[in-house]
């Protein structure tokens, strides 16, 4: 479940970055790498036992979802002279294409995988779910062999690799990125290599470094810090560098789209109404799967199912209501849509639904 550890960790890596920027880093590119730091491989997950809570299996769900964070960079969220504190504004431009929407959703993904394998109970780094190929902390933490904190002779090996290492930096760092990334990369793999055949056992080459379980370091580093933020610079250094200037143009004429999506929004609200039923009527039931998934008992599961079954058939309720009155263009059941809808971001495409109401041509739409 994705909690405020999520967006914890999501703030304290952007904070900064708005910081050294003075605001301008580009908040939409923000906004799509932060909400799936939190939603992201959750967005499934959380209702069904599918392969997408994975680096690879988000990494394909992250397909169609890269469309919808392309179509919410159309909008933004500003304060509202009246009602509402804030609502959103089509600016009738979508500043992230979906290559880099795609590229966001995927590195936020990852990162919050890094929260999940650190601070949740199953400590593990899932690459793929079905069928199970996962990698967990203590495994890591097992590669190059005995523990180390040792005293040898080829400790030296290792003090002139990060000596040498630390003041090529100030040459490096002044060259800039590409000459800094290709010494990383070369004193990575010498690195990489002398800690490979230590862990096999070929001389005493695990005393060449010792004070950190090295390869486990690397292995976070690279997928959990370098990849993500890499990702995460590169599309906002594409966007700002390749403005888009031109409208969105309507390939679907709004009327036609409107009624596809009140058909979607009803056929979204019917399915949580009866998975509501399911909870209220089945719990007993789900608590004994629930249990023996998770290895783990809980005095209120049962009544957390009857709560939350009650809490999202509700939602629903007031989603199928809006979705009825779309078809008659109702004005009111339009904000009722938008409202349940954009709860229920938690699944991520819904977004689309409640964003789409708020175009300016679906709202003349529903002015006439």
């Amino acid at each position: 479940m994705p909690t405020f550890g999520h967006v914890f960790y999501g703030l304290c890596l952007l904070i900064p970055i708005f910081y050294y920027t003075r605001n301008k880093f580009n908040y939409k590119v923000a906004f799509i790498f932060f909400a799936n730091m939190l939603y992201g491989p959750d967005i499934v997950w959380l209702f069904f036992d599918t392969p997408f809570h994975s680096i690879l299996g988000f990494a394909i769900l992250a397909l169609p979802l890269a469309m919808v964070y392309s179509y919410a960079s159309r909008f933004a969220l500003k304060r509202s002279e009246k009602g509402f504190p804030l609502k959103f504004v089509d600016e009738e431009l979508s500043e992230v294409k979906w290559r880099n929407a795609y590229i966001l959703t995927v590195a936020g993904g990852i990162s919050h995988f890094f929260i999940d394998q650190f601070f949740h109970f199953e400590e593990s780094m899932w690459i793929w779910s079905w069928p199970d190929i996962s990698i967990t902390y203590d495994q890591m933490l097992a590669w190059g062999g005995p523990l180390y904190h040792v005293f040898d002779p080829l400790m030296v090996i290792g003090e002139i690799i990060v000596v040498v290492t630390i003041l090529a930096s100030l040459y490096y760092f002044r060259k800039g990125y590409k000459e800094t990334f290709k010494a990383f990369v070369i004193v990575s793999v010498v690195t990489f290599v002398i800690m490979l055949l230590g862990a096999l056992g070929i001389g005493n080459l695990t005393a060449v470094f010792g004070g950190e379980r090295e390869l486990a370091v690397m292995a976070f580093g690279l997928i959990y810090i370098l990849i993500p933020l890499f990702m995460l610079m590169y599309v906002a250094r594409d966007v700002e560098e390749n403005t888009i200037m031109e409208p969105d143009q309507p390939k679907v004429p709004r009327e036609q789209l409107l009624k596809i999506v009140a058909t979607l929004s009803l056929i979204l609200a019917l399915f949580f109404i009866l998975y509501g039923v399911v909870a209220i009527l089945f719990a007993d039931t789900l608590v004994d799967l629930i249990h023996s998934l998770t290895g783990t008992t809980y005095a209120n599961t049962k009544v957390g199912l009857i709560f939350l079954g009650a809490y999202y058939g509700t939602i629903s309720v007031i989603l199928l209501i809006g979705s009825t009155g779309l078809f008659f263009k109702n004005n009111i059941c339009r904000y009722l849509v938008i409202g349940a809808s954009t709860y229920l971001f938690i699944l991520g495409f819904p977004l689309a639904i409640a964003l789409f109401l708020c175009e300016n041509q679906v709202k003349e739409i529903f002015r006439k």
